[in-house]
């Protein structure tokens, strides 16, 4: 159990930071004149708040982290930054910190912290993914193209548009577990 406890207090520290970082990313591209990726960036700390709720709850325990100063730089910058640490959080450190608490795994206190851990790296592949297009959309001098935002408020996943099939693809919860947190409703 200690070892969980160790991991989800990493994991708790990390996404704090990132909600920080990507609250003053999504006011910077607001501030350049990319309204949606501003959109995505507020998603995306919206998501890391479930993340934290998330691990907290796995935790059994109140925890606050010290954060990080912070300095955003431009949009493309925070973009690069952003595809930089959710790539980093999806193969290494969610990986590593998986295969850590393996022992514990076999306790109900460590099968939520795993399911924690499992959700949250699976999210931050997508929005790895989600990062990306936005990038591709700056390199070419123009905002991210979307018309909705959707949120799952289990597990963090976002989905740009509208939402396909009837069930999340990361925690395989029904649709109705979404807010659209952006665009027309």
């Amino acid at each position: 159990m200690e070892k969980s406890k160790e991991a989800l207090k990493i994991l708790i520290t990390g996404e704090s930071n990132a909600v920080k970082i990507y609250e003053a990313s999504s006011k910077k591209a607001f501030e350049d004149g990319y309204k949606n990726i501003g959109l995505l960036f507020d998603a995306l700390s919206k998501a890391e708040r479930i993340h934290i709720k998330n691990h907290q709850h796995a935790l059994e325990d109140e925890f606050t982290p010290e954060l990080d100063d912070i300095a955003p730089g431009t949009t493309l910058e925070n973009v690069l930054a952003a595809i930089k640490g959710e790539s980093e959080e999806a193969s290494k450190m969610y990986p590593q910190l998986i295969k850590k608490i393996k022992s514990e795994c076999n306790t109900e206190y460590g099968k939520v912290a795993r399911l924690s851990m499992l959700w949250a790296q699976k999210v931050e592949k997508e929005h790895a993914r989600l990062l990306k297009k936005a990038l591709k959309a700056l390199k070419s001098g123009n905002d991210l193209v979307l018309e909705k935002i959707y949120l799952c408020q289990v597990c963090g996943n976002i989905i740009l548009d509208d939402l396909k099939g009837k069930e999340c693809d990361v925690c395989g919860h029904d649709t109705q577990f979404f807010n659209q947190i952006a665009g027309e409703v």
